[in-house]
């Protein structure tokens, strides 16, 4: 179970490490929630530290359920690396690579937004977001969150399309993903190997953030890694997730205070 971290100092020899890495999800984590997905928006203040951490050599990544094309709207970063759908994008020093066996997903995908459409105008609130290969189901906005959340699951298993799709939760959303084999967990494993990572720092707020910490956890236990994890925290979080971290903040403006920290710390 995660531990408060009220102090830099248990982290401090793995900002030591060379290179030392800063893996972290974004909404929820670095942007502020907010109840539409489209409005959210990393803050300057954080958008400068990371800046800052990138000057000093830090390897940043963001590993997001969002789009390429939308993480980097919303983080406002150029120079970072980023691990979108989950992973099934990777970015790294401008270079995109998409995972093999993709090809048939978005046209997968549009035929289940078509599916799943009239869920929009019969529950007010509930918002499609195609992602290219996923699909994702917003019902944070609805009047009755958990009667939509039954009704999506519903609609779901009525299409006969969405059989092709592993069924993902998040905070008050349902993905539908590819199941191909790549997650938070195997983008991480990725990314800590083309960063040539020999520490980091992982940060996440939701479900599919367990994918990385475990993943992070399983290369410290292999010796390839110093790693620590820690779960930003909030009235919405799961407590499965602060379970499979070692640390926790509480929201983005504990995330903040560490990012300063950090900058503090390091040379």
């Amino acid at each position: 179970m995660a531990q408060p971290l009220t102090s830099i100092d248990p982290l401090l020899p793995l900002l030591r490490q060379k290179p030392f890495g800063v893996l972290s999800d974004i909404d929820g984590t670095l942007a502020p929630t907010v109840p539409r997905p489209e409005d959210a928006r990393v803050p300057e203040e954080t958008r400068a530290m990371l800046r800052g951490l990138v000057e000093k050599g830090v390897r940043v990544a963001l590993v997001t359920g969002r789009s390429l094309e939308a993480a980097r709207s919303i983080a406002g970063l150029s120079d970072v690396a980023y691990a979108a759908g989950h992973g099934l994008t990777l970015c790294i020093e401008g270079r995109t690579e998409m995972a093999p066996g993709l090809e048939p997903y978005p046209e997968l995908v549009r035929r289940a937004e078509q599916d799943l459409a009239p869920l929009v105008s019969r529950i007010p609130g509930v918002q499609l977001e195609n992602k290219g290969p996923l699909l994702a189901v917003h019902y944070r906005r609805a009047a009755q969150p958990e009667a939509a959340r039954g009704a999506i699951l519903a609609q779901i298993t009525q299409s006969p399309v969405t059989g092709r799709f592993w069924v993902q939760e998040g905070r008050f959303l349902i993905e539908l993903r590819p199941p191909i084999g790549v997650d938070k967990g195997t983008a991480t494993v990725a990314l800590v190997d083309r960063l040539g990572a020999r520490g980091v720092i992982c940060l996440g707020d939701d479900i599919t953030d367990i994918d990385m910490f475990q993943a992070a956890a399983r290369l410290r236990e292999q010796g390839r890694l110093a790693a620590a994890t820690i779960a930003v925290g909030s009235s919405e979080a799961a407590p499965e997730v602060a379970a499979a971290a070692d640390y926790s903040l509480e929201g983005t403006e504990g995330v903040r205070w560490l990012l300063a920290e950090m900058l503090r710390a390091l040379p």
